[in-house]
């Protein structure tokens, strides 16, 4: 980084730096000095004991307009206190992930110029600070959040002898090396061995909070005939129990028909029985009925009303597949099994979503694995070993004690 000077501004900077009792403003007129002697910018930054874009912004300044103090806002002009009021509003709203965009918002909105360095002054006196985002799922529904969380209250609230409260989820690990921030030596750049791999395993599991134990199964694929196995497990894992309820996302795999089946469930039970008996398949829940599958159904309604629980008042002409089935007579539930979904898009609802990460930073965080069967090998010895090792401190990390999440206005 190669720069000219004057014989009358190198005698300038001289004198300035003997007399200077900065030592900001000295690295300043150091820097511009060896710059003009042609070190490079890294041996500047090396001597210097600063960044190397410090060096370039240093030099940078006093080639461009001789400026050797430090900013403590802007470089060639600042803000006054609404510009910095609305800049500061604007920033909580909208993210950057480089002060050079911030810069030249700054310039384009009030014209007021910044260097990088005056920017990053800037921005950590007014308590900013560069760190990754949380996200939130985009589509979750509030109050429909904060209407299960009441639910489950109401629930726990209400338990019966025997009857247990489990939380439900699937995972799918990859053996591909998955890299984390870690404690690293200062100045040191650590380099780590990583794995390409998708071979991954589907595991399901679920989690009982109050004693803090896990059950998980491994699946070749995760649908509602591995849920209905997975309930299975369950059940004869808590024979004792006079009624467990299960609480799990309305993903595909829990809400299958085959699911529904198994628990009871009217809505599957109803559309089972109408295909296998009248040989009608109903379509989806939302869906009006088709002209032809009505005039069969006005005929079932005629003859066996009392599987109807209101024969009266139906009328089929203006039923979906869901409101129809909703009319016929219930089936006997499951004696056991309850099930309970939560609202979509919530994560945050289902503790085992925690246990998963405590999985991953035992197992996976910067690890590299041989094989897939060392993988999985290191995945099962998690929950049947180290598990029962760490419990003491899970409870403070895997609760109930759920995020309530605040909607983000997207702009």
């Amino acid at each position: 980084m190669k720069i000219t000077l004057t014989e009358e501004q190198k005698q300038k900077l001289e004198e300035q730096h003997k007399t200077e009792r900065d030592s900001r403003i000295c690295d300043r007129i150091k820097a511009v000095l060896l710059a003009n002697e042609g070190w490079t910018q890294r041996q500047i930054a090396q001597a210097l004991r600063i960044h190397e874009t410090t060096v370039w912004g240093h030099v940078k300044d006093y080639v461009i307009q001789e400026k050797l103090k430090p900013s403590s806002g802007g470089s060639s002009s600042k803000l006054n206190e609404q510009q910095t009021i609305e800049i500061i509003s604007h920033l909580e709203q909208n993210t950057y992930s480089s002060t050079k965009e911030i810069i030249q918002y700054v310039q384009d909105t009030y014209g007021v110029s910044y260097t990088q360095q005056g920017m990053h002054d800037w921005l950590i006196k007014h308590k900013f600070s560069y760190k990754k985002p949380k996200g939130v799922p985009a589509k979750f529904n509030k109050l429909r959040q904060e209407a299960f969380i009441r639910e489950y209250e109401e629930l726990k609230a209400n338990l019966g002898p025997g009857e247990v409260v489990l939380f439900i989820d699937s995972v799918h690990p990859t053996q591909a090396t998955k890299i984390t921030s870690g404690w690293i030596r200062k100045g040191v750049e650590k380099m780590i061995a990583t794995v390409a791999s998708r071979s991954r395993i589907n595991l399901t599991g679920a989690i009982d909070l109050n004693t803090m134990s896990i059950i998980t199964r491994e699946y070749e694929t995760t649908n509602g005939s591995a849920t209905v196995d997975f309930l299975k497990a369950i059940e004869a894992a808590h024979p004792a129990s006079a009624k467990i309820h299960i609480i799990a996302d309305g993903g595909g795999a829990h809400t299958s028909n085959e699911v529904g089946l198994f628990l009871s469930e009217a809505n599957a039970v109803n559309r089972l029985f109408l295909d296998e008996t009248y040989g009608i398949k109903l379509p989806g829940n939302s869906v009006k009925l088709p002209k032809k599958m009505k005039v069969q159904l006005k005929s079932i309604v005629e003859k066996e009303a009392q599987l109807f629980k209101d024969h009266s008042i139906l009328d089929v002409d203006k039923l979906t597949a869901r409101e129809l089935l909703d009319t016929l007579k219930a089936p006997q539930p499951h004696p056991k099994l309850v099930m309970h979904i939560l609202p979509p898009y919530s994560p945050n609802l289902n503790p085992i979503e925690r246990a998963w990460k405590v999985m991953n930073e035992h197992v996976r965080n910067n690890k590299v694995f041989d094989s897939f069967t060392e993988f999985k090998a290191k995945i099962r010895t998690f929950f049947s070993s180290t598990w029962n090792i760490i419990l003491p401190d899970l409870t403070d990390r895997i609760n109930d004690n759920f995020q309530k999440l605040k909607p983000v206005v997207s702009v």
